[in-house]
């Protein structure tokens, strides 16, 4: 197993090359086999290599060469960009800037600067000595940006780079700039060869290693409806946290009628582990909903404007940009044929956009970009089974550029006819892998779906659709006769 580093005579590069031992220059594509890695710094005319895999890809180098073009589309897949000037024509200024630098799609650090300069309009590649390195975890805004920066870096298509983010004088956050070959000096150098020193260090262990273990969790958003259709408050019946609790999202945002039911069943190594968990949480829910005639609606958008997800949780595996990738193509896709497609307009892209992963204190990360799938018991029991296959096996899965725009376009749209050809191929490429055999059963009935051209039911309650006990179970007690009782004297 080789990694290659691909350059055209920039000094940061070559400082990074000269950091890392086992990174070796990039000569030629018939030395690169599959095993192979090859890191792309900047836009270099040779070809991505056929075989191997590459970290930051030519296309999507060429997607961040015009800070405007970049702007159109991110703005259309719904990431705020600062504009060149405000409304009444003046220079664009900002009150607070955060450059995030970031490998592998984890963010390497956070840096803020307070000086309130006006934005140059200038490409940003480097971290300017008034910007101070701040943790990230002790800042709310700064999370947000980091947030934003990892957003806005997948939907690119790219592997690593540098983030700019701006907060405007009203408060908000707009993305500033990318760059993919951020000037490495300092800190920022220490960062990088640190990062990519780890990243062959991982890589050389996972092609070692023979065996992994993956734990997969969960967390379902439903709502609540009552029998005239009006919605009912989830936080009638539970409280914000634990195994069934309630989301954060509120009514107006008072913070206290919270309108969405979570369930949070107990991890599992395996899939069909965290189903029963899951199956028997919704089982104790139903008991405790003790309303009459409340049915439970999933999917993308039960009531309006409140959109509902199925989180998906991994941990004992790395996180990596491949990773979500591929979650991206095999588990994303799939689903996105079966559901509601006029409801899920709604839900994209500000939920349930490409590559939306939130980093978790356990040392794992949540997978988002899925609608509530339990409203059909098929494509919840076939997402379990592709994550767990994915997770386990993304370094053998072949991955199309779905990053491309005019791909993210439809994928945001539901344009499904011009999606379905990438879906049927990554379908085949998932019953081809040697792996496939221990997971079948379970998800070639979602795979039917959708070669059928099959949607699922979003109007239908999903106590009915998991066979969950519509009533409250009433444990009635023997009460002995009069005639028993006086015998028994």
């Amino acid at each position: 197993m080789a990694f290659y580093l691909l350059y055209k005579n920039q000094p940061s590069a070559k400082r990074l090359l000269s950091g890392v031992p086992k990174l070796a220059r990039y000569v030629a594509s018939n030395r690169v086999t599959d095993r192979d890695v090859l890191f792309r710094w900047g836009a270099a005319d040779e070809s991505d290599p056929p075989q191997g895999t590459v970290i930051n890809t030519k296309e999507a180098i060429a997607r961040v060469a015009s800070r405007a073009q970049m702007a159109r589309f991110l703005r259309r897949i719904g990431v705020r960009v600062a504009p060149r000037v405000t409304k009444s024509g003046m220079p664009s200024s900002f009150s607070r800037q955060y450059r995030i630098p970031m490998f592998d799609l984890l963010p390497l650090a956070c840096f803020r600067s307070d000086s309130g300069a006006n934005w140059t309009q200038a490409r940003i590649s480097r971290i300017h000595a008034s910007f101070q390195e701040i943790d990230p975890r002790e800042d709310n805004q700064a999370r947000r940006a980091v947030y934003l920066a990892t957003r806005t870096l997948h939907a690119l298509g790219l592997d690593f780079g540098l983030v700019s983010v701006g907060v405007s004088e009203k408060g908000f956050l707009q993305l500033l700039d990318v760059s993919a070959t951020p000037v490495l000096e300092g800190r920022v150098l220490e960062l990088f060869r640190t990062a990519v020193a780890n990243f062959v260090e991982r890589e050389e262990r996972a092609r070692l290693s023979s065996s992994q273990t993956v734990t997969l969790g969960t967390d379902v958003e439903i709502m609540l409806r009552n029998p005239q259709g009006k919605m009912v408050l989830a936080s009638n019946y539970f409280p914000r946290r634990g195994r069934i609790g309630c989301d954060d999202r509120s009514v107006n945002f008072d913070g206290r009628r919270l309108p969405l039911m979570e369930l949070r069943p107990q991890p599992d190594t395996n899939p069909n582990g965290l189903i029963l968990n899951l199956r028997a949480l919704m089982r104790e829910a139903s008991e405790r909903i003790n309303r009459k005639g409340v049915e439970w609606r999933a999917g993308s958008m039960p009531f309006r404007p409140y959109c509902t997800g199925g989180h998906i949780h991994f941990s004992g595996i790395p996180f990596s940009s491949k990773l979500v990738k591929a979650l991206d193509h095999y588990l994303a896709l799939p689903l996105m044929a079966v559901e509601d497609r006029v409801r899920a307009q709604g839900r994209r892209p500000k939920y349930g956009y490409l590559g939306d992963v939130r980093q978790k204190d356990y040392g794992g990360f949540e997978y988002r970009t899925p609608s509530s799938f339990v409203c059909s018991q098929t494509a919840t029991i076939a997402a379990y089974h592709l994550a767990h296959m994915i997770a386990l096996h993304y370094r053998d899965l072949p991955l199309l550029d779905l990053y491309a725009p005019a791909t993210q376009y439809a994928f945001y749209e539901g344009q499904l006819h011009a999606l379905r050809p990438i879906i049927l191929r990554n379908i085949e490429a998932i019953r081809m892998h040697p792996a496939y055999s221990q997971y079948r059963e379970y998800v070639e009935p979602l795979f039917g779906m959708v070669e059928r051209g099959e949607t699922w039911d979003e109007t239908r309650d999903v106590r009915v659709e998991w066979d969950v006990p519509l009533a409250r179970t009433v444990v009635r007690k023997a009460v002995k006769s009069r005639r028993t009782r006086v015998a028994a004297y």
